[in-house]
């Protein structure tokens, strides 16, 4: 990966102003002033402007450069970043062991009283180098540019950080199909650098320090805190309904290494942007109490009917849930709840039902007839939504909603519904 110079970045940023009205296909095609590095870099920044805007506009406010479209693409969204600040105090001493394109740091930075930056590429570390400055010109940051594990004894000796952020990748030659992996396939990793870091502290008479360890949202959730010691939180964060990560909030001066999985709280967030609030919702030992619980399942649909945000739906904390706001599930696969009641600050989205009908061939055709168009949702059933448009013949709308869904203990049913 190439090194960039300020100057160099500097006049990147200058040739855009003098092509921004030029498509970026245009401006790699073209002939001219401009040499191939230059017309790439620039076609980048043009390119990658909507998404930047998007993603990170404070970033773009402050005209960050993008060192490429896969950092672009793999980093944290500004509100997810700003999410992890929560986790900083203000006489942190802050160390990210895997800096990346720097937007989780500098969410943290604005809160640490000092941050230092690692990265062992050159391109990203010093695109850092470049960005930082402009986002936080009041809050000066270490970049260093190497192998954070190799430099790890020289770095807690001189920074003496009191918080780490790491943001473990898949290990290369993990299979990329697979969907579902396991923190063994990551790297750095957690069971192998814990104990060094333990170490290393009490080696040099420092305060043992928090971790903050962003993952990803393909981790099964249970037998991540079975093998990662020293966890106090996990937060499940999701923007706008997607998922986007899971983050372990570790203790190291916790005197019990390996606290039970079920002592652990877990969160659920949901960000849905500055205009609305953050839903959230969290449960203390989490995992054990949603084991005490038993379940009692509806047998007919009441008044409303509830989904829980994608946040919710990956803690799996499907019984608290219907404990905490008095709800009945539908079926231990449904994952859907109702009540004759209106919870207001339900965590996802709330529906008023307005129909039942049995999944059978008659219906069908008469309920197609009757409904012309509606957003359709297949929760736990034998067709998938586009088949089951099929069947109906239906266009899409917002209108209304038809949740095909089964009822306990084995009753498929199709649920007419009004979003509130």
């Amino acid at each position: 990966m190439p090194y960039y110079t300020p100057s160099e970045i500097e006049h990147i940023l200058t040739l855009i102003q003098q092509y921004q009205t030029t498509s970026p296909e245009r401006i790699l095609l073209g002939k001219g002033a401009m040499s191939r590095e230059e017309r790439t870099l620039v076609a980048l920044q043009l390119s990658a402007r909507v998404s930047l805007s998007r993603r990170l506009p404070r970033w773009a406010e402050v005209g960050a450069f993008v060192p490429s479209s896969l950092a672009l693409e793999q980093c944290s969204s500004e509100e997810a970043a700003e999410y992890k600040r929560r986790f900083v105090r203000e006489d942190d001493r802050l160390l990210d062991l895997t800096g990346g394109m720097g937007v989780d740091f500098a969410a943290l930075r604005a809160v640490a009283a000092h941050g230092v930056y690692v990265e062992r590429h050159e391109e990203l570390a010093s695109v850092a180098a470049y960005n930082l400055p402009r986002l936080l010109p009041t809050q000066p940051s270490e970049v260093i540019c190497g192998e954070s594990l190799e430099l790890l004894p020289e770095l807690l000796e001189r920074y003496k950080p009191s918080l780490i952020y790491l943001d473990p990748a898949r290990r290369e030659g993990h299979d990329p199909h697979r969907r579902v992996y396991a923190i063994e396939d990551c790297e750095p990793d957690l069971r192998e650098l814990l104990p060094r870091l333990r170490l290393l502290y009490t080696s040099l008479g420092h305060p043992l320090p928090r971790l903050l360890v962003k993952l990803s949202p393909m981790l099964d959730i249970t037998h991540t805190l079975q093998s990662v010691p020293y966890v106090t939180e996990l937060h499940v964060v999701a923007v706008r309904g997607e998922v986007k990560e899971l983050l372990l909030s570790l203790d190291l001066s916790l005197e019990e290494a390996m606290p039970e999985a079920g002592a652990v709280t877990i969160t659920a967030a949901n960000l849905l942007g500055s205009e609305r609030p953050t839903q959230t919702f969290t449960q203390p030992r989490a995992l054990a109490h949603e084991g005490e619980l038993t379940a009692s399942y509806a047998t007919e649909l009441s008044t409303y009917l509830y989904e829980p945000n994608a946040a919710l739906m990956k803690s799996g904390l499907f019984k608290t849930l219907a404990e905490t706001f008095a709800l009945q599930p539908l079926h231990p696969s449904t994952h859907l709840y109702t009540s004759s009641h209106w919870v207001m600050d339900f965590p996802g989205r709330v529906f008023e039902v307005r129909a039942v009908h049995p999944f059978a061939s008659s219906t069908l055709r008469r309920l197609g007839r009757e409904l012309g168009a509606a957003q359709i949702s297949c929760r736990n059933f034998p067709l998938s939504p586009e088949a089951l448009r099929a069947k109906l013949g239906i266009k899409d709308s917002d209108t209304q909603t038809l949740f095909a869904l089964t009822l306990s203990p084995s009753i498929p049913l199709m649920v007419l519904c009004h979003r509130l």
